[in-house]
């Protein structure tokens, strides 16, 4: 059986990145051909049966052609932090090691399928790295698809024609298991049952924090849970967690992207500003607001008529307690364009059918 090579930035553990990984894999096995996945967590490709290359070696050493499963690949990163910050170093180093890789496997072909950044055009030679520019300029890597339309003039920086398509995870329905619960489903009921993820630091405000929890501490009709998106075991830290659960505080650790995706359909409203938590809600009708969220979060919520649900950098806890949670999930929901978020969705499934069109051609 033929293989196919996915490239994913799984070293992180990250919900977001191994869920990108799965959905292509299971969609290359779907049409017949074997998927090798570069980096997932042993247990995730366990559960999923599929092989894992554990080096880019053991990824392209069998292969014709390798995809790679979304992510930022467009993320820009001016010079000083490509060389101080530890995650813009790394991210760089992984371009310096595609590049190694295509030279020493030249018959093998990339295409990045549904990569991103945050819609601006750029200049590469102030953003990216020379590895990064390298790559994307190679005659191995192909024309794919981006999700934000802005990313199509970057990539002809690149000599690259990409095409736009929305998000491959508006699609992540059709890869996991049905969800069951009737709570799944926007509903009229008042808003009970509220998730956070939040990055640490300067990104989390300290009285806002400080007023969630005394607000939760008195009014137990409200269940604050506060989510990772990292395995434990990566020593990742970046995200908040309160101190001790209680009968109305939970934390939800990350551990399988299916279970999380299953856990978020339960929620009655995720805040986050994380773009594929915040896309992947969306699709089990639940209702994302971006808090102090990245360009790319923010550019997805407008391009739905979303952007009453952006939170001001400086909102307070009882600005978004009068605002938002005195509504139902179906309210929320339809803060939305939900003609147009359908429509992105349906759409969305096209990345999956270029996939299979670069696969016939040189798989």
């Amino acid at each position: 059986m033929k293989k196919v090579a996915i490239w994913g930035n799984n070293r992180y553990s990250n919900y977001g990145d191994d869920l990108q990984t799965l959905v292509f894999a299971l969609h290359v096995r779907n049409i017949g051909l074997e998927p090798i996945v570069f980096q997932l967590e042993k247990e995730i490709a366990k559960k999923f049966n599929l092989q894992v290359a554990n080096n880019l070696d053991e990824l392209f050493k069998d292969v014709n052609l390798c995809i790679i499963a979304g992510g930022a690949l467009l993320t820009p990163f001016r010079f000083l932090k490509r060389n101080i910050i530890k995650a813009a170093i790394e991210y760089e180093a992984d371009f310096r090691d595609l590049n190694k890789a295509i030279k020493k496997y030249p018959n093998v072909k990339v295409c990045a399928i549904s990569i991103g950044g945050d819609g601006e055009d750029r200049e590469p030679a102030k953003y990216y790295s020379r590895h990064r520019i390298s790559f994307f300029s190679s005659p191995q890597f192909l024309d794919g698809t981006v999700r934000l339309e802005g990313d199509i003039a970057q990539m002809k920086k690149f000599g690259k024609n990409f095409k736009f398509i929305p998000d491959c995870l508006l699609s992540v329905n059709k890869f996991t298991r049905p969800l069951a619960n009737e709570n799944s489903i926007a509903s009229d009921k008042p808003v009970t049952r509220i998730g956070f993820n939040f990055k640490k630091g300067k990104y989390l405000s300290k009285p806002f924090i400080d007023e969630l929890l005394s607000y939760a501490d008195k009014n137990k009709h409200i269940i604050f849970y506060f989510i990772t998106t990292h395995l434990d075991k990566t020593g990742i830290d970046y995200e908040y967690t309160p101190p001790n659960e209680t009968q109305n505080i939970k934390i939800i650790k990350y551990g399988d992207p299916e279970d999380l995706l299953h856990f978020m359909a339960q929620l009655d409203v995720l805040i986050s500003s994380k773009l594929h938590l915040g896309i992947t809600a969306l699709t089990l009708q639940t209702p994302f607001l971006s808090y102090r969220g990245p360009g790319k979060a923010k550019s997805f919520l407008r391009s739905v008529g979303g952007g009453e649900m952006i939170l001001d950098d400086e909102v307070t806890f009882e600005k978004l307690n009068t605002t938002f949670f005195q509504k139902s999930k179906k309210e929320l929901f339809n803060m939305i364009d939900t003609k147009l978020f359908d429509s992105m969705m349906e759409k969305s499934f096209e990345q999956f059918k270029f996939a299979e069109k670069v696969i016939e051609k040189y798989a």
